[in-house]
């Protein structure tokens, strides 16, 4: 088996200290790799404990230890018990060593690769994520006392993950000598991507954009941007994450309940002719760089044979191929792309002849997203940030005349060109008012991004293009401020506040603003769609001629976020946990009535 991995952890901004740890190891050996395994580990130490970073350490050093000590032949669930064992013991012992220092706890998750099969141990509120195919996948069950809660049906797990609860756990290693462990294993395939982490990131990155994140950018980008997401959101606690992305596996066959491993012999699952630079696509299109790869898609730099011209191709990977939701994406990003003719507008070129595979031929760009030059600049200069968003406002207009609606307008979607025109990216999402009803139904990695949802997005209600407006705005307030719009400890928070009050007026935190950017702005982001620009034309119209703009003080109309809290929340927590208290009391008492006489 080959992967491509990467691992990081991170104090985050508000924690003084990590108290997370993570590990990889493997052998040297080739042969040995496969016998052997190799091993992810993380470590969330117990901050309610002391030196919860001792603790995860302890408990991480012991668990590699024994994982390098195994014969090959151990039985998976005999490795997982002697590594949690040996994990247990280390930290028990120090404490109990040590009392005067008190007590440490720590979670504990272990991953290793035997024999294409993942083989997963856990105890804590940690998780192991499966993403195949787009799709991502839970493989793992927090031991937390809203997890039960949400088990028993009396606690949504929206709710749950806002819960002041959320950190208590049901186990942990390091109070017994011995730890309770949960354990899974999946056979993985070429393409899979496995991603381990703490409750540091998906408290504030939700499932859906932490598989798509990994799906698209390579594993060390992706570990990256999940832990910039994560603290874009203000995180209060430590955040690791490892991400492993399956590249190829090996045939395999049993003799005897034997692995024997094939060599030098194509595994018909994973039979693929993925695009090389050098290959030569269709006849026509010489590919000559590789430009990024996901885990979705490859982007290629080619030039086209018949015309000579310099093109980019965006190819999925195989095995995603015969996926109808990868092919019903490319299939509506180039029937939206070759409507639209704008200079703003990244042009889709036009393959008439039959395709031997699914790609998408596009105009070759030099420069960088909206994103990374906002993190190079923080804030924007006004007048840097108005062109911008004007251009962008004339490529929505040209959209929006031909009922199309973006629906994921995004920093990262928005390509900012070194001759400084702008292009809009990605219409995977996009729809034509002719497909469909414009509906939403809150947050999906098809649903747009937290950040820049629209109200009505959240609410479910339909939308429009004035949905697109209010994306624009937030990406303005952003631009010209250093920062979104909303804040909260979860994208579920951040998604709801703003169906509740405004923004933060945009001059409070940036007082070198105009009050007529200020004015732009709020107008764009008003929380009902009749109250904000008619059309991107009217919009571009005022961030070009600033004379134009009304000044009505819209930041004094601006009402603060309330809490977002779910009606009667906590009630069911309660109730929970009395119908706990009172089961405890009746088996007690059933105990000594029965028993009292002994």
């Amino acid at each position: 088996m080959q992967v491509t991995h990467a691992q990081l952890s991170v104090a985050g901004p508000v924690r003084e200290t990590n108290e997370d740890f993570i590990s990889f190891w493997q052998h040297e050996e080739g042969e040995q790799v496969r016998t052997k395994g190799m091993a992810w580990i993380l470590a969330d130490g117990v901050g309610g404990e002391s030196r919860g970073e001792v603790a995860s350490q302890l408990a991480v050093t012991a668990a590699l230890i024994a994982f390098q000590k195994a014969l090959p032949a151990t039985p998976a669930g005999v490795l997982q018990r002697t590594m949690f064992d040996a994990a247990s013991r280390a930290v028990y012992d120090t404490a109990v060593a040590t009392p005067e220092q008190g007590k440490m706890a720590t979670t504990l998750t272990v991953s290793f690769f035997r024999d294409n099969v993942l083989h997963v141990a856990h105890v804590g509120d940690s998780r192991v994520y499966l993403v195949r195919n787009g799709k991502i996948r839970r493989l793992t069950t927090d031991h937390c006392y809203v997890a039960l809660s949400v088990k028993f049906r009396v606690m949504h797990e929206h709710w749950a993950m806002t819960s002041p609860m959320r950190s208590v756990l049901t186990r942990s290693v390091g109070h017994e000598p011995i730890a309770k462990f949960d354990s899974n294993q999946e056979t993985l395939v070429k393409g899979d991507i496995v991603v381990q982490c703490s409750d540091g990131l998906y408290a504030f990155v939700v499932d859906e954009e932490i598989g798509e994140i990994a799906s698209h950018f390579p594993p060390q980008e992706a570990c990256q941007r999940l832990i910039a997401l994560a603290e874009k959101r203000q995180v209060d606690d430590n955040i690791s994450v490892q991400i492993i992305r399956v590249d190829q596996t090996d045939l395999i066959t049993y003799f005897r309940g034997i692995p024997l491993v094939h060599q030098n012999q194509p595994n018909p699952s994973n039979v693929s002719s993925e695009l090389e630079p050098g290959n030569v696509l269709d006849e026509r299109f010489e590919v000559t760089e590789l430009i990024s790869r996901s885990g979705m898609a490859c982007i290629f730099k080619a030039r086209d044979h018949q015309t000579q011209q310099v093109v980019a191709l965006k190819v999925p990977l195989m095995q995603f191929e015969s996926d109808v939701a990868t092919f019903t994406r490319f299939q509506r990003e180039e029937e939206i792309g070759r409507q639209l003719d704008h200079p703003y507008i990244l042009k889709i070129i036009p393959v008439d002849k039959p395709k031997s595979r699914p790609y998408l031929v596009m105009e070759y760009l030099d420069g960088q997203t909206l994103d990374k030059v906002m993190e190079a600049t923080k804030p924007l200069p006004e007048k840097e940030a108005a062109k911008i968003v004007s251009r962008v406002c004339e490529a929505l207009e040209h959209m929006h005349q031909r009922n199309i609606v973006h629906r994921d307008l995004k920093p990262q979607n928005i390509m900012v060109c070194k001759d400084g025109s702008i292009r809009i990216l990605d219409f995977g999402i996009a729809k034509a008012a002719r497909m469909r009803r414009l509906t939403f139904a809150g947050f999906s990695p098809t649903m747009g991004t937290p950040d820049y949802m629209a109200p009505e997005q959240v609410n479910g209600r339909r939308g429009d293009h004035r949905t697109d407006i209010y994306s624009l705005g937030a990406i303005l307030y952003e631009m010209v401020t250093g920062k979104v719009p909303f804040e909260g400890e979860s994208p579920y928070v951040v998604m709801n506040i703003r169906t509740t009050g405004d923004p933060v007026a945009p001059r409070k935190l940036n007082p070198h603003l105009t009050p007529v950017m200020e004015e732009i702005v709020l107008h764009a982001l008003a929380r009902n769609p009749d109250e904000r620009y008619e059309s991107a034309a009217k919009m571009k119209a005022e961030l070009d001629d600033y004379e134009i703009v009304p000044l009505t003080e819209r930041f004094r109309n601006l009402q603060p976020v309330r809490p977002w809290k779910g009606r009667f929340r906590a009630m069911p927590l309660i109730l929970f946990f009395v119908a706990l208290q009172v089961i405890g009391f009746g088996l007690m008492l059933w105990y000594f009535t029965r028993h009292g006489k002994h």
